[in-house]
């Protein structure tokens, strides 16, 4: 078959363009290969996968109970909670917020002497997200609306405190407690925190067995315990099992501090007023479900930089990008002056007793001296020099 000059020319383009698709398809089949297993080789010579490299203690415990890896399907729900938290992206994000949320739930776990493995909850059942469960299960430590309120917890259309880790954590202890009291189990006590108490009660019944290995149970729960414990192993030991996380790469939790307050009519505006924004009021606070606080007693959280702004007739706006806590103009309060007709920058200066050098360099101005009515002006200035 003769070809013809098109058809030739078009090879000529073609085969070129192909041969370097394959090459680069293989390239990229390779690299991902390679990214799924270790840089070490096995017996014959092949790279193994990283997660095959490891395996469960031969001794588990929860809470001090001993876990009874000697019994087949016990030790296998053991191994696939195991393997399944070793081989999930999320342990990554788990360790990286534990630094958040840990130290505060080792300290009230120590004034109730109570285990520290139930720190480890929370991570099973949230990966410390405030989350809302198809059940309506919310917050941290996913209470139900009836169980929060019976631990005092308030839950209205203003209020939602599941979503208060620091109140919401004292009310879960308390429930774990309690649970413990009930069954004499630190493993059906988080069995039913995870199902409910009356579920754990009518399958120990009817199942007429005492301890939560040997009950057969929903899916979730059945697997729960499994996963707190495998949660722990891994994390305690992350560099063992192979994430080479530094201190710098965790999560800290912000520097707050607490302005206790009887309501706000307007949490936006509330939160200008403090030197702060919704934004940050929303992150810190995410109890707060509306935009009003009734009348009662709140205690919120804002960022330990904000002051209270004291307005001036020219109704002063802050500024969002005056947050450097390491300059001196940190130290002073930061307003967003509005030029009015016949403003100077000498009648500006006097009003905020501050010099007219410094409006011009804070704003870049380059020495200008004209002002224009509407035009917005950063100004630094201290509390006693505001005039009232």
């Amino acid at each position: 078959m003769v070809m013809s000059r098109t058809s030739k020319t078009l090879l000529r383009i073609i085969l070129p363009i192909g041969g370097l698709l394959a090459a680069v398809l293989i390239f990229a089949q390779h690299n991902f290969c390679f990214s799924q297993t270790q840089t070490r080789n096995g017996a014959n010579g092949q790279n193994v996968s990283r997660i095959s490299l490891y395996h469960i203690p031969d001794s588990l415990k929860f809470c001090g109970e001993r876990m009874p890896l000697e019994i087949p399907d016990v030790r296998e729900r053991m191994e696939q909670a195991f393997y399944m938290e070793l081989s999930d992206a999320q342990i990554i994000l788990d360790l990286k917020r534990s630094t958040k949320y840990f130290p505060f739930i080792e300290q009230k776990l120590r004034d109730m002497n109570l285990p520290e493995d139930l720190k480890y909850l929370p991570v099973a059942e949230s990966a410390f997200r405030n989350l809302v469960s198809s059940k309506d299960a919310a917050g941290i430590w996913q209470f139900t609306q009836d169980t929060a309120r019976r631990y005092g917890l308030i839950v209205n259309e203003y209020v939602d405190e599941r979503f208060n880790f620091h109140k919401a954590t004292g009310a879960a202890l308390s429930y774990l407690n309690d649970l413990h009291g009930s069954f004499g189990s630190w493993s059906l006590a988080a069995a039913a925190y995870n199902m409910g108490s009356a579920g754990v009660k009518a399958s120990l019944d009817y199942q007429m067995v005492k301890n939560y290995y040997s009950l057969y149970l929903n899916d979730e729960t059945s697997r729960f315990v499994f996963r707190i414990v495998a949660l722990k192993e891994i994390m305690k030991h992350y560099k063992m099992y192979g994430f080479d996380l530094t201190p710098s790469d965790f999560y800290q939790p912000s520097e707050t501090k607490l302005v206790v307050v009887a309501q706000i009519p307007d949490l936006a505006t509330w939160a200008r007023q403090q030197g702060s924004s919704y934004k940050e009021l929303k992150y810190l606070n995410p109890w707060l479900i509306n935009r009003t606080l009734p009348m009662g007693t709140w205690a919120i959280e804002l960022p330990k930089y904000a002051e209270p702004v004291i307005f001036t007739s020219s109704t002063p706006i802050i500024d969002d990008t005056l947050h450097d806590t390491n300059s001196v103009q940190a130290e002073k309060i930061s307003l967003v002056y509005v030029v009015k007709r016949g403003d100077s920058l000498d009648r500006i200066a006097e009003k905020f007793r501050v010099s007219a050098k410094d409006i011009v360099e804070w704003n870049n101005l380059r020495n200008r001296r004209l002002l224009r009515a509407g035009e917005k002006l950063k100004i630094f200035t201290d509390n006693q020099n505001l005039e009232q």
